[in-house]
């Protein structure tokens, strides 16, 4: 027996109905779902080939009482299927994707800490940055002293080889060495030390800052 097949009408209101009321969908699924699985079930079972003629009496569905519930289960559901197409659809007259914040009412607690965390951040990094202002106008202070300071030595000669040496201020110097300027009776002056001795040229360093004194 083959299964029964559904209308092309009966399918379309199917999927007419669910478009219109998507609360049913659901239902709808699970009751395809069940219609489908007794189709194959019904389809597989009248797949089992041409029996053999026997002289055994035709079973009839009162002797199969499977054959029986399954097409009374068959057509429950298809019943249940239409009574359910027959309801009169509501429309949804509300956003699925709204949320309703009364329901859902937040922390003032945490909103207030949280502000004041980021009122904190703020107020770290304003002063951070206002504290690297700070250095780099330092550091270019110190450049500009130290660098006058510095004008005041005279590289007199250089002479290379594998000890450099140079003459600054009429004092012999070699790599590693320090020399003064701007000593006098009561001003100790400021000493640089000697990095390196170059042709015509000497590097001096003092508190991480590097000046450059040419031979002129």
């Amino acid at each position: 027996m083959p299964a029964p097949k559904l209308r092309p009408n009966f399918i379309k209101k199917v999927i007419d109905a669910a478009r219109k009321d998507p609360q049913k969908a659901g239902i709808l699924t699970v009751l395809v779902a069940i219609l489908v699985v007794l189709q194959v079930r019904l389809a597989l079972k009248d797949k089992g080939g041409p029996n053999r003629a026997t002289a055994a009496s035709v079973t009839t569905t009162a002797d199969n009482p499977t054959a029986g519930r399954t097409s009374a289960a068959r057509n429950e559901t298809r019943n249940a299927l239409q009574a359910w197409l027959d309801q009169p659809s509501e429309n949804i007259n509300r956003n699925l994707f709204a949320v309703n914040l009364d329901k859902f009412p937040q922390d003032s607690g945490k909103i207030t800490s949280g502000t004041a965390r980021s009122a904190l951040f703020w107020d770290d990094l304003a002063k951070s940055m206002s504290q690297q202002a700070d250095v780099k106008k330092e550091r270019r202070v110190l450049y500009e002293n130290l660098a006058q300071q510095a004008s005041q030595l005279r590289l007199q000669s250089t002479m290379m080889g594998a000890t450099p040496k140079a003459v600054i201020n009429g004092e012999l110097v070699r790599e590693g060495d320090a020399v003064v300027c701007g000593a006098s009776g009561t001003e100790p002056g400021v000493t640089f030390r000697v990095l390196k001795i170059e042709a015509r040229r000497i590097m001096i360093e003092r508190e991480g800052i590097k000046l450059e004194i040419q031979m002129k």
